[in-house]
């Protein structure tokens, strides 16, 4: 029987890659009960919570060939933790009271400053131009809901669709920006830019 707390985290990684999956077990004995308690501190969801972290240990699966760490895997399941979080206010249309508690080791790149003013100006600019870029169905679903802040039965109404027509329309907006967001290079432009997309008025 394989006893966790006596096999370092590299050594557990190595038996995963060959394919062992009472090493995966293992690590999620270790690991689950904190990224439950992040996630949950984060999202407030126990089922969200709960989906995210068995999503986080079946990624690490599917993925264990790609792995590589120098001795523990914390920094690679917090920060799988970290965009599960990010992934339900995007998808899940909701609003961030503190944007910044999403990720506290950051705070310091979403500050207020003449510099991060500008840099914000500028990438509400880009963000209205993708916006711009969507099928006309999909931006005037998204600018009801994000700008006029109308909720999805309204939303149904004015544009005669049905409310799960809308509902589809701002996945597939979020979606589509997720996507952009994910592949900026520079991390504080990412968390500058959802922070837009999350408040906008």
């Amino acid at each position: 029987m394989m006893r966790g707390r006596f096999i370092s985290d590299t050594d557990l990684l190595a038996r995963l890659q060959d394919d062992d999956e009472q090493a995966l077990l293992t690590l999620m004995q270790r690991y689950d009960k904190a990224l439950f308690r992040y996630i949950l501190s984060k999202t407030n969801s126990l089922e969200t919570s709960e989906e995210a972290v068995q999503d986080i240990f079946i990624s690490l699966w599917h993925n264990r060939y790609a792995v590589a760490i120098d001795d523990t895997l914390s920094p690679y399941l917090f920060k799988a933790a970290k965009n599960k979080t990010i992934d339900f206010y995007l998808a899940g249309n909701k609003k961030v009271a503190h944007f910044e508690t999403l990720l506290p080791d950051y705070e310091h790149l979403v500050s207020p400053s003449p510099e991060n003013e500008v840099i914000e100006a500028e990438l509400e600019d880009w963000l209205s131009s993708e916006v711009d870029k969507m099928p006309v169905n999909i931006r005037d679903v998204f600018k009801l809901s994000r700008v006029e802040q109308l909720p999805v039965k309204e939303i149904a109404g004015r544009l005669a669709l049905s409310e799960q027509t809308v509902k589809n329309n701002l996945t597939i907006a979020l979606k589509r920006l997720q996507l952009r967001l994910k592949r900026m290079e520079s991390f504080p432009l990412f968390l500058i830019v959802l922070k837009i997309m999350l408040h906008l008025k």
